[in-house]
């Protein structure tokens, strides 16, 4: 399937809406995979998918569009780019449409997210930063204590890591240290990406996330979803007859 087919059925499973009576679980997730707990496909949903270039690659521009009636301030439509192109996809595991479309969904609900943000918030203040050889230490200082896994990141794009976190450097640890403990086995490397960090298997851009991975290998070999029942809550999730309203 080349890249032009691939976002058209792309676009046709993000665009679907459920059938009427369409099992989905307590989370709002269907057959699809695609999780719609949050609104996606009712209160933000996609209304065109691009292949265009990028600096690493193909991108996809997923445009989107949502209900601002309360946000007069708010444009009521956006778009984000995506990583897209087939050697990424292959690494990633996004072998078909259909392992890719629950993914870009989450992306979309965030990016919509931070379209709200911008447009409903006024800018913050520009942070005071270190000079660059304070942040330049601060880089040798977390690669020494997390030096199981490796900061991949530019003079220029650390500082935007820096600034992300206001300057502070216990956030900055905080960040590193959840980022590093929480990691998959195969992500040996924090790579800068769209702002921040991002755990990747690889030094290369875009990241490829271990853990997404390993789901999307399970999820292409037919394994089926956790479904009523299965695995481990710490608390036990309410019925439909038990939830509020």
């Amino acid at each position: 399937m080349d890249d032009e087919a691939y976002a058209r059925e792309l676009f046709r499973i993000l665009t679907r809406p459920l059938d009427l009576g369409e099992a989905v679980d307590a989370y709002g997730t269907g057959p699809d995979g695609i999780d719609r707990y949050q609104g996606f496909g009712t209160e933000v949903w996609v209304t065109s998918i691009d292949v265009v270039p990028g600096q690493h690659g193909a991108q996809i521009e997923v445009g989107f569009a949502f209900d601002v009636a309360d946000l007069t301030d708010v444009p009521p439509e956006g778009s984000t780019l995506l990583p897209f192109a087939a050697a990424w996809r292959e690494a990633q595991g996004c072998v078909t449409p259909a392992l890719y479309a629950p993914q870009v969904a989450a992306q979309v609900e965030r990016a919509a997210g931070r379209h709200i943000e911008r447009g409903a918030r006024p800018p913050e203040p520009e942070p005071d930063l270190p000079d660059r050889a304070t942040q330049a230490t601060w880089l040798r200082e977390l690669e020494r204590d997390h030096a199981g896994v490796g900061i991949v990141a530019t003079p220029d794009e650390w500082e935007q890591v820096v600034r992300s976190h206001h300057g502070r450097r216990a956030w900055l640890d905080e960040d590193v240290s959840e980022l590093d403990g929480s990691r998959h086995r195969d992500d040996r490397f924090l790579v800068f990406w769209e702002g921040h960090l991002e755990r990747s298997v690889r030094s290369e851009l875009p990241p490829v996330s271990g853990a997404l991975r390993a789901l999307l290998a399970m999820r292409a070999a037919g394994q089926p979803r956790l479904g009523p029942g299965d695995g481990w809550f710490a608390y036990r999730p309410l019925e439909d007859d038990e939830l509020p309203g």
